[in-house]
């Protein structure tokens, strides 16, 4: 069973603005440092979303083989 491309590329992206906008968007105080503001577990989720969704833009691009599942192939017997 294949995975569309087009699914790998929308969901890809999807992800990657997803992830950039949290990080973007974060709720803080006036006058927050820099480890308060920024990390947190929201920001590895974030971060976290940015990597798959690059990832899965990799693979639609085919510079990722999808297959990292399959068995490895069979050796010939040894007589």
């Amino acid at each position: 069973m294949n995975v569309p491309t087009w699914f790998l590329y929308m969901g890809g992206f999807s992800l990657m603005v997803l992830g950039g906008l949290q990080i973007q968007q974060r709720p803080h105080e006036k006058g927050d440092g820099f480890y308060k503001r920024f990390v947190n577990v929201g920001t590895m989720w974030s971060l976290c979303c940015i990597t798959v969704g690059a990832l899965l833009v990799l693979m639609a691009l085919g510079w990722i083989d999808p297959h990292l599942t399959s068995p490895p192939p069979k050796l010939p017997r040894r007589r």
